[in-house]
């Protein structure tokens, strides 16, 4: 087979904007790793699977699709990349420090991380499996995980900031049990493996030298894409045994046999190459989307998801019979004309929505948009953690790891941010609350009880 010298232009294009948001941006200490959680997280979307049709012993008769998904994604990403260059040039924004000037680095409350990672576990294990159907109990539940890896994250910066180098990397190696656990109780890799990444990322911001990250980095790239093969090759297994409602004992068993029969990935494997393509592939369904809108069998949606998703942030406490959902609601299968399995849930992902709503305008714009809002985001959350100050971090950073949910709609990004911005103003009343409480009285104040 020829290369196929089209789609290698556009995966090129991807990778070079992806570079230069990460040369622009990440050398220096203005973000806490949002911005490249974000490239890591759309490039595992919209770039692996698509890499993979260059190789010549790979090819699908998803082909023609993919290559046409890979033009948009590339608009997208240099989209992107344009929003974090204008960000510095919209009212509101202001420097980390001055030039020249190092930043505090201050530690984060201890107190603080121990709220943030027990109300997580509280939430993720308990409020979650009991409450979760509750209107608007169940959005804010939902945040459990995000304040888990608040906590986490927290640690290891805390751990970096004082030299302990033991503890540090302790915590960096409990943070790969995430997709373990995500697997055990939900029978799904890919919210564990998400939160792992945010973790990462945010260590990624703040850890020196950066020849070691980047090391690091594929060395941890391989053993994703191995442990996500071997997970593919056994995941209806998994699943029967999660999902059937077996005593933890037989989940650990399934998934200790999978381990046990675990695969490296290899490039020349056509059934891995599968794997990776069926399920990482974001590139033909966008697409799909755009010869069926081409052909006029749908018609745009001309901002109406758009609205949905500010609606969405409504709480359904407030508004009980509000007709919108989390998910993408049949989204994908209406505008890619594909119909998928019984059971199966396909987002519809950030590009493909832009798209269905204003063709690539919306893409242009919209990811413009998302870079200067993402930039914004992580700027202001680094400011607030170089002086030590976890509330005001966790009232950016919990709202903005909603922003990371590239592959699903903007109903759920916004009702997420909505209930991140919640529960971060709840924790930090609380702990103003316990702040309050355990500050001395002044000397020589006189009680007035009697």
């Amino acid at each position: 087979m020829n290369m196929d010298r089209v789609l290698l232009q556009w995966i090129v294009i991807w990778l070079a904007a992806a570079a230069y948001v990460l040369w622009r941006h990440w050398k220096t200490d203005k973000g806490v790793g949002l911005l490249l959680t974000y490239i890591l997280t759309f490039g595992m979307l919209h770039w692996t699977a698509a890499a993979l049709y260059l190789l010549p012993w790979f090819d699908s008769s998803w082909h023609d699709l993919t290559r046409e998904g890979s033009r948009l994604a590339a608009y997208a990403m240099v989209a992107f990349a344009v929003g974090t260059e204008l960000e510095p040039w919209i009212p509101g924004h202001a420097q980390t420090r001055a030039d020249g000037e190092k930043p505090a680095r201050l530690p984060a409350s201890k107190r603080a991380i121990k709220i943030y990672l027990l109300t997580g576990i509280v939430l993720y294990a308990f409020v979650t499996p009991l409450a979760g159907s509750i209107p608007s109990v169940g959005a804010l539940a939902a945040t459990g995980s995000m304040l888990v890896v608040i906590a986490l994250g927290l640690k290891c910066w805390n751990a970096w900031r004082k030299k302990r180098t033991r503890r540090f990397w302790a915590v960096l190696l409990a943070t790969c049990l995430l997709p373990v656990a995500t697997v055990v109780v939900q029978g799904f890799l890919g919210y564990g493996f998400a939160a792992m990444l945010a973790v990462f990322a945010f260590v990624a911001s703040f850890y020196r030298p950066r020849w070691k990250v980047m090391v690091l980095g594929l060395a941890i790239g391989y053993l994703g894409l191995s442990v996500f093969v071997t997970y593919m090759r056994d995941r209806d297994d998994i699943r029967s045994v999660v999902w059937g409602g077996s005593a933890f004992e037989q989940r650990f068993e399934q998934i200790a046999e999978t381990a046990g029969s675990a695969e490296w990935f290899n490039i020349f494997d056509a059934n891995q190459l599968d794997r990776i393509d069926q399920r990482l592939n974001q590139n033909y369904l966008i697409g799909a989307s755009v010869k069926r809108l081409e052909g006029k069998f749908v018609p745009y949606a001309d901002g109406g998801t758009l609205l949905d998703a500010l609606f969405a942030i409504v709480p359904r406490a407030l508004w009980p019979d509000k007709p919108i959902t989390a998910g993408s609601g049949g989204l994908a299968a209406k505008y890619t004309g594909i119909t998928f399995a019984v059971g199966t849930s396909v987002g519809i992902g950030q590009l493909m929505e832009l798209y269905i709503n204003f063709g690539v305008t919306g893409v242009l714009i919209g990811f413009c948009v998302i870079g200067i809002v993402l930039m914004r985001i992580d700027g202001k959350a680094a400011r607030a953690l170089h002086r030590g100050d976890a509330r005001y971090f966790v009232l950016w950073y919990l709202p903005g790891l909603s922003l990371l949910q590239i592959g699903g709609s903007f109903v759920e990004v916004t009702s997420t941010a909505a209930a991140g911005l919640v529960m971060a103003n709840i924790l930090r009343h609380l702990m103003g609350h316990l702040k309050n409480r355990r500050r001395p009285a002044p000397v020589g104040a006189v009680s007035t009880a009697q």
